[in-house]
């Protein structure tokens, strides 16, 4: 009977002890699978398409191998030149920005295939740091693949956008930043440093363009058998698409340029949607410039957000943004709502133009498109200047403003002298025409003087809004 004991205490100990060791064993390969998940997630075949940085030219702008805490986008082109009228296929691989520095030659943590081709208009004629514009897919045959870029909400179309004639690298950024705290939608971005095939390319900003999407505009996706739809429309050069929607505002005289549909796309578009959205605008335009416009019940107020547009007006003329209205401006409208306005393009606010010096001391806006006609309207003009006085206290105080440039100096860090040490030679170029208020070269030598001259702008341009709209 003792014996039975022993044996079958034996048998325990040995269970209990092997057991041990497979528990052991399974928590360290379950250790090692949860780092080697959290590392990468890329496949061996995946990895072939990582065109990781070049050493070379790393060397050659006195780089060498550095850390950074920004995200870094690996643009593979697969040896194809890059166009404006056409995609390439290539890949796209990112590593994550997480607050810790890592090498730039540590393992994405994902690759994807995608078109890509170079957008803009005068940054693309004029200035050598190309804006790149990219969608994602699962593959080259298969359908659009939403991808979480620089931790922002998934979507397949993104912009990058590369400051060149913008010394500061921040104006776009702080401008759609300050729009995001404002009525309606405007544009997420992240900074991030852009490498293509190998070849170090500074600092981009990371963009989400004006599209439809669960984490952007998010219109209704189907439409009304009488053909009425949510859209997108933007406002642009008259070269810029193949197939103008010419509106009735174009056609009796009234507005500039010329209107495109980006929403719905072209390939799901229908004939009825055009002519709804042809027919839409044109009611909005006639009653603009009609004699009752400024009807609270019948006039423009009945077709727009108004409250939208007060803030699209503000944001833009704090920007000195000489454009809205005419170029680089979205329009759009969900199912059954009104007429909304979406920010873009600040790449030359601030008085930063390159044909002609922008005074700080006017309204650039109120000669523009459907602009022009509503700040006739005394309630459109108080709305206006209310709004303003709100909005010195929150969005546009000097204290916020400040903030949010020393955030922006702060989380660059040293990727702002990489990034001109690629493209630092702009400094010597002659890109500003005209004078300063001082009677000096309006081109801009250092960063720190680009700097200097961007807080010194907002302070003046601030100080006349306080006079203008703010009743000082």
């Amino acid at each position: 009977m003792k014996r039975i004991s022993r044996i079958l205490l034996c048998v325990l100990m040995i269970t209990v002890l092997c057991g041990l060791s497979v528990v052991g064993n399974s928590v360290v390969k379950s250790e090692n699978k949860s780092k080697e998940k959290k590392r990468t997630v890329i496949t061996k075949e995946e990895m072939k398409e990582w065109d990781e940085p070049d050493e070379e030219s790393l060397e050659y702008y006195d780089l060498g191998e550095f850390s950074t805490t920004l995200p870094v986008v690996y643009m593979n082109t697969k040896g194809q030149q890059v166009l404006k009228e056409n995609v390439i296929w290539g890949y796209i691989a990112l590593l994550d920005g997480n607050g810790e520095e890592r090498s730039v030659f540590s393992v994405p943590n994902s690759i994807y295939r995608a078109t890509i081709k170079y957008r803009g208009a005068s940054s693309y004629s004029k200035l050598d740091k190309k804006q790149y514009r990219i969608k994602f897919y699962k593959n080259e045959k298969d359908s659009a693949k939403e991808v979480s870029l620089a931790g922002m909400g998934a979507n397949s179309e993104w912009v990058l956008n590369g400051p060149y004639l913008d010394k500061t690298l921040i104006r776009n950024k702080l401008v759609y930043d300050l729009a995001r705290e404002l009525n309606g939608w405007a544009p997420d971005t992240r900074f991030v440093e852009l490498f293509v095939d190998g070849e170090y390319q500074g600092v981009y900003l990371a963009v989400e363009p004006v599209t439809n999407g669960e984490s952007r505009l998010r219109l209704a996706e189907f439409g009304l058998l009488s053909g009425e739809t949510a859209y997108i429309v933007s406002r642009d050069r008259s070269d810029t698409e193949s197939e103008e929607l010419k509106t009735w505002g174009k056609t009796a005289g009234y507005t500039n340029n010329s209107l495109y549909i980006g929403y719905p796309s072209k390939n799901k578009i229908t004939e009825k949607q055009k002519a709804y959205i042809q027919k839409d605008i044109s009611e909005f335009e006639q009653v603009l410039y009609g004699k009752n416009f400024s009807d609270k019940r019948i006039g423009y107020q009945a077709y727009i957000d108004i409250d939208n547009w007060v803030d699209y007006f503000i944001i833009n003329e704090f920007a000195m943004n000489y454009d809205a209205g005419n170029l680089s401006t979205y329009i759009y409208k969900e199912l059954g709502g009104k007429l909304q306005l979406a920010v873009w393009d600040f790449n030359n606010g601030f008085d930063n133009f390159q044909n002609s010096v922008k005074s700080t001391d006017i309204l650039h806006t109120v000669k523009n498109s459907w602009i022009e006609r509503l700040w006739q309207d005394e309630a459109f003009r108080k709305r206006v200047c209310e709004r303003y006085v709100q909005l010195r206290k929150t969005t546009l105080s000097d204290e916020h403003i400040a903030e949010k440039i020393a955030s922006y100096q702060e989380e660059l860090g040293e990727a702002v002298d990489r990034n001109f040490k690629v493209w630092g030679y702009s400094f010597k170029e002659n890109l500003l025409t005209g004078t300063s208020k001082e009677g000096t070269s309006r081109d801009i030598g250092s960063y720190e003087e680009a700097m200097k001259q961007l807080t010194d702008t907002i302070r003046e341009r601030l100080a006349y809004l306080d006079k203008e709209l703010g009743g000082n």
